[in-house]
């Protein structure tokens, strides 16, 4: 966990590089998203911003080749640092999110920023990623920023980025609320 002057520069270049979004500065955002994964290699909110700036680069030669590129690396730094746990140290998994549409069936792996479960959809009949958030030290305003950004993610469609299928925030039996994504 970054300390809070770090956190606080990590937010700042998110913030800046979501402003640069809403003026189509591409470049910019993902100038940024580099800043922020040279401090945070696996933070998703950077990684997002990087995909969200492959996909919108302009095809002038290499540059949405170069941003791939970096996305792979981003990735692959992220799942080299999760951490899989073994049945027996693993947290008490939940049977089911939001009233029983996602049922668990296993827990696949946990990071530094969420928990992510194999499910099911009972709804739509299929198996998707549950990733729950983890909110420890998040205030509203990171919350609304993850929830920003879903939103943010699940109006892009691009063969490289992971499809965003549901989001919203599960209630933990102690009445804490954590944001998540339903993903394919």
């Amino acid at each position: 966990m970054p300390s809070e002057r770090v956190q606080r520069r990590i937010d700042a270049l998110l913030d800046e590089a979501d402003a640069a979004i809403s003026d189509g500065a591409w470049d910019s955002v993902a100038q940024k998203a580099r800043a922020v994964l040279a401090i945070d290699p696996a933070n998703e909110d950077a990684t997002a911003f990087l995909q969200m700036a492959g996909a919108n680069a302009s095809p002038n030669g290499n540059g949405a080749a170069a941003t791939a590129g970096e996305i792979a690396r981003t990735v692959e730094a992220a799942a080299a640092s999760l951490v899989q746990l073994t049945d027996d140290a693993a947290p008490e998994n939940p049977e089911s999110f939001a009233g029983g549409r996602y049922k668990v069936l296993r827990f696949l792996g946990e990071g530094g920023k969420k928990r992510v479960f194999l499910a099911h959809d009972a709804l739509l009949d299929r198996d998707i990623a549950f990733s729950l958030i983890k909110t420890e030290g998040l205030d509203d305003v990171g919350r609304e920023r993850i929830m920003r950004e879903a939103r943010a993610m699940g109006r892009l469609t691009h063969p490289n980025i992971v499809a965003i299928y549901d989001i919203g925030e599960h209630v933990a039996p102690d009445g804490s609320k954590q944001p998540y994504l339903v993903q394919s």
